[in-house]
């Protein structure tokens, strides 16, 4: 039996889990409105972009270096995540958002849902706490599709030691390339983290003529405490807000009226146990917020 439609991912962590859901959940979120995914082995090798020349070669051009988000020691290993969808905000009104196909689903299907999913993080080459954006992406598409996570691992190009850039090859020739253009991260104290990360992505269907270029920004609050704590409460819960914003593969003149303003805003509250920890039944509010 084929997959049920992939619908938008009301997940979270990207931005890692977080960090790492914004990768992935952006990229569910752009391929819900493009495609239900079928058979993961029908996959072909990537095409030849569909980008004028001179675009293909400067899009290509930008990005970060190779440094990564970094996390506590604490978070290294593999959660358990709960996630809900708590709201979704058209700052600038729907005829500024070029996919509102894909928000009004959200809105009808995803709005305070609970998703539940794993994430990853891993030791880089460097030593240093990563989110492992790979399996994070595999085990939130293995969410929506009931493909096996090692199946869909084989579809993901990454980098550990070069995280900016993560391609995605999906059935029926569909290409999703993520690359992470710029980051922030500060420790307002010792339990506390907040992540940010501005990444494009770039979409290529057989169907378009031209890709589909977005830009988003992730940005996320985690609070945790020790892992030793003694109930059974989440020890990590985030708050996580991806902001969708207009590119200049977008209507040049609402782009400009845009300026620099978000067309569509998400937010997602997220509660993370360790996995193989018995999961809390949460409350009919969901995860807690982080202020």
């Amino acid at each position: 039996m084929a997959p049920p439609q992939l619908r938008r991912a009301a997940a979270g962590p990207p931005c890692t889990a977080a960090a790492q859901s914004h990768l992935q959940r952006r990229a569910l979120l752009s391929l819900a409105a493009l495609t239900a995914l079928t058979d993961l082995s029908m996959v072909g090798p990537a095409k030849a972009s569909k980008l004028p020349e001179a675009v293909d070669r400067g899009w290509a051009a930008i990005g970060g270096g190779p440094s990564d988000l970094v996390f506590p020691q604490d978070f290294l290993g593999t959660w358990n995540v709960e996630s809900v969808l708590t709201s979704v905000e058209l700052p600038l009104g729907p005829e500024f958002v070029p996919d509102m196909a894909v928000v009004q689903r959200a809105q009808r299907e995803d709005l305070n849902q609970r998703i539940r999913y794993q994430v990853a993080f891993v030791r880089n080459g460097r030593g240093e706490v990563v989110p492992d954006r790979r399996f994070n992406t595999a085990s939130l598409l293995h969410t929506y599709t009931g493909q096996a996570n090692a199946d869909v691992m084989k579809r993901i190009q990454w980098n550990l030691d070069d995280p900016n850039m993560l391609q995605i090859h999906l059935p029926g020739g569909l290409e999703v390339m993520t690359r992470v253009m710029r980051r922030l991260e500060e420790r307002p104290s010792q339990d506390r983290l907040t992540t940010s990360e501005y990444y494009e992505q770039m979409i290529e269907s057989p169907e378009k003529a031209t890709p589909r270029v977005k830009g988003s920004q992730c940005f996320t609050k985690y609070h945790w405490r020790s892992p030793g704590a003694g109930d059974q409460g989440p020890v990590i819960v985030a708050t996580q807000v991806v902001s969708d914003y207009l590119t200049a593969f977008d209507d040049p003149g609402l782009m400009v009226r845009a300026g620099s303003k978000p067309v569509t805003i998400y937010t997602y509250k997220m509660a993370f146990w360790k996995a193989g920890q018995r999961t809390a039944q949460l409350t009919a509010q969901g995860p807690a917020a982080v202020h």
